[in-house]
């Protein structure tokens, strides 16, 4: 479940119990087989719970996750990259303490996710990071028990970033140097005829290069993960990789 669906599931049930609270309330006040003093706690903690308990999550997700990626997850969650298949700016914006016009404003971006041990999926992720274009590759921190949970590492916590965008210069955004680092590791094939290659080195860190050749490497990538999966030795990754280069 994405970042979106469990705010709506949030807002549902706070609508739900803005109705429902007293008769809740009185619901457990009946179970006459309880102490009334266990009622009356009892029936605070569940209408509180139910109510304002999704509210409060609610509004962490729109204030913490969604305007600012999700720090927390960017620390304990699986970290992977993903390639950007759509971005588009929503309607909503996250205000917190700005005029209405200066809040920043809510991007959705669908992505395709790869991350260790686990065959590239398709999710959403919403955040205030405008400047990433489809068919760039990000950073990404996925949930470990709810891979549908992924946030954009757009800098986050880094002095130099500028918070709320994303540009080549935000650490959240793969260069081509980052690209060509996980499509040759080290040791895999001779750094000299990589330099030397005239298609590689059109890869030289601008996004509208990495956009114009986003087909190639989107099929080097998949050939690299392959290769580091096992799937390809290192001879049959050199051969497909030179066909792809040479082609």
């Amino acid at each position: 479940m994405t970042v979106g669906k469990i705010s709506l599931t949030c807002w549902i049930i706070f609508g739900v119990m803005c109705l429902a609270f007293l008769p809740v309330g009185v619901g457990v006040m009946a179970i006459h087989a309880l102490p009334g003093t266990i009622r009356v706690v009892l029936a605070i903690v569940v209408v509180l719970g139910l109510w304002w308990g999704p509210f409060a999550y609610a509004m962490y997700l729109s204030m913490a996750v969604v305007r600012n990626g999700d720090r927390r997850l960017l620390k304990r969650g699986i970290a992977g990259t993903a390639e950007v298949l759509s971005a588009k700016a929503t309607n909503e914006v996250i205000q917190e303490g700005e005029f209405a016009w200066e809040a920043p404003r809510v991007y959705k971006y669908r992505l395709r996710v790869a991350i260790p041990d686990r065959s590239p999926y398709e999710t959403d992720c919403r955040i205030c990071a405008s400047g990433i274009r489809q068919g760039s590759a990000v950073r990404v921190a996925v949930s470990p028990h709810n891979h549908k949970r992924v946030t954009i590492d757009i800098g986050q916590g880094s002095k130099s970033s500028k918070k709320g965008t994303a540009t080549a210069d935000v650490p959240g955004l793969m260069t081509a140097g980052d690209v060509r680092a996980r499509l040759f590791p080290a040791g895999t094939v001779d750094s000299s005829t990589v330099d030397s290659s005239p298609e590689v080195e059109d890869m030289t860190g601008q996004d509208d290069q990495l956009s114009a050749n986003s087909e190639r490497i989107d099929q080097l990538a998949r050939l690299g993960q392959l290769h580091s999966q096992g799937v390809l030795t290192d001879a049959e990754f050199a051969a497909e990789k030179a066909k792809l280069l040479g082609g």
